[in-house]
Order: C-alpha cells, then structure tokens, then sequence
C-alpha cells in the first residue's frame, strides 16, 4: 500500500515548514510584517489576513502563480522558553494535488531558508 505523503483525510494536500531564528518573537514579529520584511516573503499571499493576532499568527490565502486556485496560508511565531529564539512554522493546506505540493514545498523551503538574511540586512 503507497503512502501518500501530505495527502489529508478532509482538507486536500498539505505541507508545512518550519526554521527557528535567533531573535525574540516581538522584534521578528515587527521585522516580518514591515515593510521591508513583506517584500520579503509576501509575493503572491494575499495580504487581507483572514486571521491577524499579533504576536501569534495570520491566516489568508496563497496562490502561486502557476495555480489555478488558492490555497489555505498559516503562519505562527512560536517563542523558545528563554524568549531569546523564535519558530516560525509555515503551513500551507488544500492544495489540490501532489504536484501543487511539491510546488508549495519549494517556494515555502526556499523563503524559510533565505529569512535568516532578513535579520542580517536590518542589523547593516
């Protein structure tokens, strides 16, 4: 029996990532969501957040280019216990096949990967 992987009971095709930052959640938070860091990392998410709780997380839509319809966007700010790291956890959800997946997978991965650069460029 093959195993789909990311494949939901209820909600489509799924993916999720995430990358703990050296940065308290407050000063990420504020950094993620100026100006600056939106051009970042908000092509093609639809910036009329559905859900906006500050200091936690948004929920809106994301359609990448190449896609037909949009898909569910999540984003949380998860603080260590010391207050000194913060995890940003990206979860994206129906998707309407694997394809779309792995699509999601390479955008998502590719913009966790480079957000350390965002802390860099504002320390200059």
């Amino acid at each position: 029996m093959t195993q789909n992987i990311g494949l939901t009971k209820d909600s489509g095709w799924q993916f999720g990532v995430r990358k703990t930052l050296p940065s308290n959640l407050e000063h990420l938070w504020d950094l993620f969501f100026s100006e600056k860091g939106l051009k970042y990392w908000s092509e093609e998410v639809d910036q009329n957040f559905s859900t906006f709780k500050e200091y936690s997380h948004i929920r809106t839509k994301w359609k990448h280019a190449g896609f037909e319809e949009g898909a569910n966007l999540q984003i949380r700010f998860i603080p260590n216990k010391n207050r000194d790291k913060t995890t940003i956890s990206i979860h994206i959800d129906q998707l309407k096949n694997e394809n779309q997946r792995e699509e999601a997978k390479r955008y998502w991965s590719k913009i966790i990967e480079i957000l350390p650069n965002l802390l860099r460029l504002e320390s200059k």
